[in-house]
């Protein structure tokens, strides 16, 4: 009887498939998402508030040394690249690298007049982990952390200058559709946005 037994269950073993057959343990994915949150990341907000509002400046009547105001900025959405590597059915580990472009107008504040552009490139570096709580072949709902650094490239009448911001990603609900190819939508708060969506693909190393 303990023979009979020690069989079968040897037989189910062997007839569950391994998860790693049926999941890819690579993925590549290019997404995009809106551009509110990078703001706050790249500290717009205290900026725009504090220094940049030309009302609120404490030498604006000072005829000669006026400080100059920005317009109103124009922002792309942050785009993503991303790796992940899937560890285990329900744990991936990797990184992302995403861009935004922002850009504007100084003026002064005496007369308006227009005196340079003020461009910005931000490029975040965001190690991930993800979690996943759904694990079928064509469907995966997962959520994620991400934490790294922002390099904020800021040019105006003058050489770049480079500042460097710590930089995350909360990502409370995602859901990837399809196999090999796949479309996914993120919902959290971070530099990617709180909606974030794209495509992907994923694979695996012929040695796996």
């Amino acid at each position: 009887m303990l023979f009979v037994a020690a069989m079968s269950i040897t037989g189910m073993a062997q007839e569950e498939p391994d998860w790693r057959q049926i999941f890819p343990r690579h993925e590549l994915s290019l997404g995009i998402g809106d551009p509110w949150m990078a703001d706050f990341q790249r500290g717009w907000l205290f900026d725009k508030l504090i220094w940049d509002r030309p009302y609120i400046m404490d030498n604006l009547n000072d005829w000669f040394n006026p400080m100059p105001y920005h317009s109103d900025y124009i922002a792309t959405c942050p785009i993503s690249l991303g790796y992940m590597f899937r560890l285990r059915n329900f744990l991936w580990l990797g990184a992302s690298v995403s861009y935004m472009g922002t850009f504007g107008k100084v003026y002064d504040a005496r007369d308006n007049s227009f005196i340079c552009n003020h461009t910005e490139t931000q490029v975040a570096f965001l190690p991930t982990v993800r979690f996943s709580y759904l694990n079928k072949k064509y469907v995966t709902l997962y959520s994620g952390v991400s934490t790294g650094f922002l390099l904020n490239f800021e040019k105006e009448d003058g050489p770049v200058d480079i500042y460097l911001h710590p930089a995350w990603q909360l990502t409370f609900f995602g859901i990837s559709a399809g196999h090999k190819f796949y479309g996914f939508t993120e919902i959290g708060c971070g530099f990617k946005g709180f909606i974030h969506a794209g495509i992907g693909y994923r694979f695996n190393a012929k040695n796996e």
